[in-house]
């Protein structure tokens, strides 16, 4: 009966080291799909939503970033690979919050949550990022589940 119990636990171990190193062979795969859902690649705004940003945008925020995005003296570009590379890899929901905790500079915090979130689509849009179907959402929660990174 021992004998049995080591073939059984032999074939047993056999069995689920074989399932195991399948499910693993198979993981990179979603986590691969998952990952490119989750990014601003993948059209996470909408290019009607990218144009009211663009109106908050020149109210807002022109002022010091200026009308094309490049940044001013003593403020950062939003468009580019200075932009990129300060924010590649980083949540779409960290950049939300900065921006609403930070901006507009004389008057931080003043815009609605729709707002912040329509001025990114804005600077997505302007970033060659391709909108979507589903526009940005203005909670912060979901944000944090989409990266920035470079667009394809």
């Amino acid at each position: 009966m021992s004998n049995h119990f080591v073939i059984g636990l032999a074939v047993a171990l056999a069995t689920g080291g074989l399932f195991g190193s399948a499910v693993r062979a198979q993981a990179p795969s979603t986590t691969t799909t998952t990952t490119s859902a989750a990014s601003v690649t993948a059209g996470v705004y909408t290019a009607d939503q990218a144009k009211r940003g663009q109106m908050v945008y020149g109210d807002a925020c022109a002022k010091c970033h200026l009308d094309d995005l490049s940044g001013g003296a003593t403020s950062p570009p939003l468009k580019g690979a200075d932009f990129l590379s300060g924010w590649k890899g980083k949540s779409v929901g960290a950049l939300f919050d900065e921006v609403r905790m930070t901006m507009p500079f004389d008057s931080p915090g003043s815009l609605t949550p729709a707002q912040y979130a329509d001025v990114l689509a804005y600077i997505f849009s302007s970033n060659s990022f391709p909108a979507g179907a589903k526009e940005l959402d203005k909670d912060v929660a979901p944000l944090q589940q989409i990266k920035i990174e470079a667009p394809q």
